[in-house]
């Protein structure tokens, strides 16, 4: 049946949320190689521990695709330039809004990239699809 042929095997929004876990998984491993380098020997020990073990909630529905990480308060303290007196900190690593950002927004390995990749696979293959229908048109 032609039907059969030209309906959509996947929603889009779980396509997106299978890459959002992979992505949101890779951020947390490398914030916490960050904090395991920079941070470990100063004021926050712990954070590398906690961002090891964090994991990230993605929830999908047939329209939108929900990230979820509750990160601890002080790692936006952290990722701050300057100290709380306005002095320029001696060590500064970007640990939260950089890479954040970077795998949410920016080029490479980024949902958005990963959002635009699924859109331009699913016209493909609505393409591919709609020539096959017409194909079997054309021959009956």
């Amino acid at each position: 049946m032609l039907t059969n042929l030209y309906t959509r095997s996947t929603l889009l929004s779980t396509v997106v949320a299978d890459s959002a876990k992979e992505i949101m998984r890779l951020l947390l491993q490398r914030q916490a190689a960050i904090a395991s380098m920079d941070y470990n020997r100063r004021r926050s020990p712990h954070l590398s521990d906690l961002l090891t073990g964090m994991q990230a909630q993605v929830d999908c529905t047939d329209d939108k695709v929900q990230i979820q990480l509750n990160y601890p308060a002080t790692i936006r303290f952290l990722d701050l330039k300057k100290t709380k007196y306005g002095k320029k900190k001696r060590v500064y690593s970007p640990i939260y809004n950089r890479p954040l950002f970077g795998h949410l927004y920016g080029r490479g390995y980024s949902l958005s990239n990963a959002v635009n990749m699924a859109i331009q696979q699913e016209y493909r293959n609505y393409f591919a699809n709609l020539q096959n229908v017409m194909k079997t048109i054309d021959l009956l």
